[in-house]
């Protein structure tokens, strides 16, 4: 009976004392609790065809990582974005046509020419109301410059649909293929194919175009590599110093933030906005950014002047227009929870339009300041 008894005590004691991990799951317990709350750090090496699909994905992988992290929780995630999406530039359909004087006011404007970008592009909208991935126009109108001459100009450039958007396309002009000994026919040949690169490389820093490291400009030029001329794309990316062919899909390192929420992983997403005509005016006739020069030009041209000297009174300094769409921003969203960041695109000027892009944040005294994207 006393051997009965031992051998009931002893089986107590191995399911209740005899487990040799138990100290060390205890201790994790304590150092990862199943409510903690954390800011973590995650880099992938998983790639995204878009931020939506980026967005998507990722939660499960955060929660998978790191199942004990509760609510007020958040993870800043570097995963590997598709910017650029390579299919040899293909194009679907050409168009050209010249622009009649009615067809001025499709743009929105009174006048008989466009003077910026946003004309032009809505009047592509107008125009074409259904392109196709890969369409390209070719548009010959009436351009004027105050800062070139006191007159329009007659111009012909190509505009690239891709991407879902129309991009303004670099046409080679006949100037061009004169400098490179092409002007008899203006079109290259079936000789000048690996050139190519360096030539439109030459052609775009020749314009002096504003760019950053990784933009990516459309060249439209007429070709000739067998017995066939045709209208076609290249696309360059600009290194930071030289624009090279694009060849294959560019991917960028790219980071997301996600909180959790309600035992949910949602993504800390930047609003995205894209200044409309009447926000300049705003600028200028609301704010205290700038002068009262370069807001009048403002308010005129609807864009941020930039070319020549900063000692043009038309001149907007990086400043004053940070200051200007900080002021803007608290005007729309008065209301944005502190934190939420917008990804503000506007135009300067820059002896031609250029679109710049800056992130803001709504800080703890309500004001909007510029924060990283």
């Amino acid at each position: 009976m006393k051997k009965l008894i031992y051998l009931v005590c002893s089986t107590m004691v191995a399911f209740t004392a005899c487990d040799p991990l138990e100290d060390t799951y205890n201790q994790l317990d304590v150092e990862n609790p199943k409510t903690a709350t954390a800011d973590v750090t995650v880099t992938l090496t998983n790639t995204y065809a878009s931020e939506t699909a980026a967005t998507a994905a990722i939660p499960a992988l955060i929660d998978k990582s790191y199942p004990q992290l509760g609510n007020g929780s958040s993870a800043a995630v570097t995963y590997n974005l598709t910017t650029y999406s390579f299919n040899n530039n293909l194009v679907a359909d050409k168009f050209t046509y010249t622009l009649t004087d009615a067809d001025y006011a499709l743009g929105g404007t009174n006048f008989k020419n466009f003077d910026r970008w946003s004309q032009v592009e809505a009047f592509l909208k107008a125009k074409y109301t259904s392109p196709k991935e890969g369409d390209l126009v070719t548009l010959t109108f009436a351009w004027y410059n105050s800062n070139v001459s006191s007159s329009a100009t007659t111009i012909t450039d190509s505009y690239y649909y891709k991407g879902g958007q129309w991009n303004d396309t670099y046409h080679v002009s006949a100037t061009d293929y004169q400098s490179v000994d092409r002007g008899r026919f203006n079109n290259f040949v079936a000789a000048d194919q690996d050139i190519l690169p360096e030539y439109f490389n030459r052609f775009l820093k020749a314009k002096t175009i504003t760019a950053n490291a990784g933009d990516i400009q459309y060249v439209s030029f007429a070709n000739r590599p067998s017995s066939t001329t045709f209208q076609t794309v290249m696309a360059m990316v600009f290194d930071g110093n030289n624009w090279n062919k694009v060849s294959a899909n560019i991917v960028t390192p790219t980071t997301l933030k996600f909180s959790k929420k309600n035992g949910t992983w949602v993504p800390d997403l930047t609003i995205k906005y894209t200044l409309i005509a009447d926000n300049y005016v705003w600028i200028a006739e609301n704010s205290t950014a700038g002068t009262a020069d370069n807001r009048a030009n403002l308010k005129s041209f609807k864009n941020f002047f930039q070319s020549g000297s900063p000692t043009d009174t038309r001149y907007w300094t990086n400043e004053q227009i940070k200051d200007g769409l900080a002021q803007l921003l608290k005007n729309l969203y008065p209301n944005a929870e502190v934190g939420q960041k917008y990804q503000l695109s506007y135009i300067v000027y820059k002896g031609s339009n250029t679109v710049v892009t800056t992130t803001f944040e709504k800080n703890a005294s309500g004001n909007y300041v510029e924060a990283n994207p």
